[in-house]
């Protein structure tokens, strides 16, 4: 079959496309959680279906990978990778549920936004990274953005709102830390084999934690309840992460990376359609600023001179 016939829009467009669709899939986790907590689910519920549901996929992908390599990975490589999917699919995402039972799913999203921006900061500190202006710029921007919102919801939901934006935050600064620290591995496995070894890791104490808590869960497991597990496993995770890597293979990383601005405008919408979420001036102008400061963040070219290491 002729290639303009297999991929009618350009491999060009059609990267930009994905990346656009995987970041709008990506971003609709908080929605699914909002609907599971309102059945009644628990956090650790909600990860074990998440988990169960979608690391058959992510184990097919890994053993694909491994068989097409023709050398088998170094133990000490299996490791970090194992160690990084307990940090990112296990912590991080039960500290990232955890405070989404306190805050908007809008909030949640922008702070969750922010990583990029500490991600900068530590290649920075740790590896002397070149750090301009621009970038100062952008983190007065990004974060001005997050904390008009935060502030917002204080006004209205108190301590427990806050609570949820510490939490939250912590899971982006976690999260940044495994940004930075698996690319090296990335480089030396390949995205599709560490995914398997880092979800197959990560299986073990979600398994391990959410029975440990299934005699304080209240919710039955519905029907329901399922089809918010399947929702968060396979439109939610498998397919954007499909996307999100086929994007990266036709446009580079980069591109990639700006494209997924389009995420938290679309959880606003879907948290406003879908769950009733307010969606005023306060959510646009917080929503414009972090991603104005993020998209600036993730230009690659220097527009001033370098601020110094410390």
């Amino acid at each position: 079959m002729p290639a303009s016939l297999r991929n009618p829009f350009g491999r060009h467009t059609s990267g930009l496309l994905l990346a656009a669709a995987g970041a709008m899939l990506f971003s609709l986790k908080g929605i699914a959680m909002k609907i599971a907590f309102g059945l009644g689910a628990g956090v650790e519920q909600m990860m074990a279906l998440r988990m169960g549901m979608s690391l058959p996929f992510f184990l097919w992908i890994g053993w694909r990978a491994a068989k097409r390599r023709e050398t088998k990975p170094a133990p000490r490589l299996i490791l970090i990778s194992a160690a990084l999917g307990v940090l990112s699919y296990y912590v991080c995402t039960w500290l990232d549920f955890t405070g989404l039972k306190y805050i908007s799913a809008q909030l949640e999203r922008l702070i969750l936004f922010l990583y990029p921006t500490i991600v900068a900061l530590f290649a920075w500190i740790a590896y002397g990274d070149k750090v301009t202006w621009r970038h100062a710029v952008a983190l007065v921007l990004s974060y001005g953005g997050v904390t008009l919102l935060a502030l917002n919801e204080f006004k209205t939901a108190g301590p427990d709102a806050a609570l949820g934006a510490a939490i939250v935050f912590i899971t982006a600064i976690l999260f940044a830390f495994y940004v930075t620290a698996s690319k090296p591995v990335i480089a030396k496995l390949g995205s599709p084999l560490f995914i398997g070894i880092a979800m197959s890791a990560a299986a073990v104490p979600i398994l391990i934690h959410s029975y440990a808590i299934s005699a304080f869960e209240t919710a039955p497991l519905t029907p329901a309840i399922l089809g918010a597990g399947l929702f968060l496993a396979i439109p939610c995770t498998v397919l954007p992460a499909l996307m999100i890597a086929e994007a990266i293979a036709r446009i580079g990383p980069g591109l990639t990376s700006a494209t997924g601005g389009v995420g938290p405008a679309a959880t606003a919408l879907a948290a406003a359609l879908i769950l009733g979420e307010p969606f005023g001036a306060p959510q646009a102008a917080a929503l414009a600023l972090t991603v104005t400061g993020v998209m600036l963040l993730s230009k690659p070219v220097a527009l001033s001179r370098r601020i110094p290491r410390p």
